[in-house]
């Protein structure tokens, strides 16, 4: 809002125009005027006061028409309108709030009132052109945080043995409470996980961000899945049970070259284990959720990967994507899927395959996806 701010009257009556003019600058208003309904439009969308006082009665185009145009043109910035009118029938003045006007004063005006309705539509105004600002700034900040957020993305590694790994994640808002990472370890083998943090947005990628520097850190001294788990979940724990924070993972530790994978689960969803005849019987896993409550023992189960075979780990962002039925798409899509594609891999046909069967439905979860195959014999 300008300092002073600008005031639009448009009033067909220049005795009318004249009294106010005088009563608004004598409170330090910056004053501009229009004679009939089609100029004072024109003004508008040309100045762009703060406040337009606007005449109901007035010949080429009422006040009413006025309003409607100035409501309905998307490119204009808020701008509060009062109506002036010297008719008592509530009709009329039901039909100026309709067509977009804020308040209204009737003819003739007393100058209190009109001075307060001023004073009260502009504070209204400052306040909401404060709400656009700060909003342009957490629009800003969000799209930092966006670009900060994909740093935490590792670079997937080329494997040896003819095994190969992949992996997305694609947030609901700009940032992201689901992560992936993928650890090489001296011994040749990798680390590599999909976990999803409660709750979505900016607290939840704080706490993302915590808990994907935890993992690394403990990963240099721990390459136990279970035991790293463990060690993890007292340290997440400590950090975020009083804010009620928790996150679920599926931890594997994958050896490229023969096909060995160790894993772990804590609260997460069942990786999927996908043969070349159908579908692998992975061993179910067990675990409470990271973070709910200390010194939880975790369990370690082993698979060996086979040639033509793959394993996929996904966040629930997958099986409870919505389209725009306010369907879910559930894991018998999810298998019927892996069924009529041809793989591996799996994992970024699936993601096209979501994306479409979306539509124009936005997101309402985050959605990762991380796929560990090796190439047929």
């Amino acid at each position: 809002m300008r300092t002073p701010p600008l005031i639009l009257i448009v009033d067909d009556n220049p005795a009318n125009i004249e009294i106010f003019q005088a009563r608004l600058a004598a409170n330090n208003y910056e004053i501009i005027t229009a004679t009939d309904g089609e100029m004072g439009l024109a003004l508008a969308r040309d100045q762009k006061p703060d406040l337009i006082l606007l005449d109901i009665m007035m010949p080429k185009m009422d006040g009413i028409e006025v309003c409607r145009h100035l409501r309905a043109d998307s490119s204009l910035p808020f701008m509060p309108i009062i109506m002036v009118t010297a008719k008592t029938d509530s009709k009329d003045v039901v039909a100026g709030l309709e067509a977009g006007a804020d308040e209204y004063l009737s003819k003739p005006v007393d100058h209190a009132a009109l001075v307060a309705r001023v004073k009260s539509m502009l504070r209204i105004k400052s306040l909401h052109d404060t709400v656009l600002e700060q909003s342009a700034q957490l629009q800003a900040q969000l799209e930092t945080a966006t670009k900060v957020q994909s740093l935490f993305w590792p670079d997937i590694p080329e494997l040896n043995g003819g095994s190969h790994i992949w992996a997305t994640a694609v947030p609901a808002a700009y940032v992201s409470g689901d992560l992936y990472d993928v650890i090489p370890l001296p011994d040749g083998s990798l680390l590599a996980y999909v976990a999803d943090v409660s709750d979505k947005g900016v607290p939840a990628a704080l706490v993302m961000a915590a808990l994907s520097t935890r993992i690394r850190s403990e990963a240099r001294n721990q390459h136990e899945v279970d035991t790293l788990l463990e060690t993890v979940n007292n340290r997440l724990h400590s950090l975020t049970s009083e804010e009620g924070f928790f996150a679920t993972i599926v931890l594997a530790r994958y050896w490229p070259h023969n096909g060995k994978m160790q894993l772990a689960l804590a609260g997460h969803l069942q990786p999927l284990w996908i043969a070349e005849s159908g579908f692998g019987n992975c061993p179910q896993i067990n675990g409470i959720s990271l973070g709910i409550t200390p010194d939880v023992r975790y369990e370690k189960k082993e698979i060996l990967l086979s040639p033509g075979e793959s394993i996929l780990f996904f966040s629930d962002g997958v099986i409870e994507a919505e389209n725009e039925d306010n369907e879910l798409f559930g894991n018998e899509r999810l298998i019927d899927f892996i069924k009529d594609a041809k793989g591996p891999p799996w994992g970024s046909g699936l993601l096209d395959f979501i994306s479409n069967w979306r539509g124009n439905c936005s997101a309402s979860d985050d959605l990762t996806i991380l796929e560990i195959w090796r190439d047929s014999e």
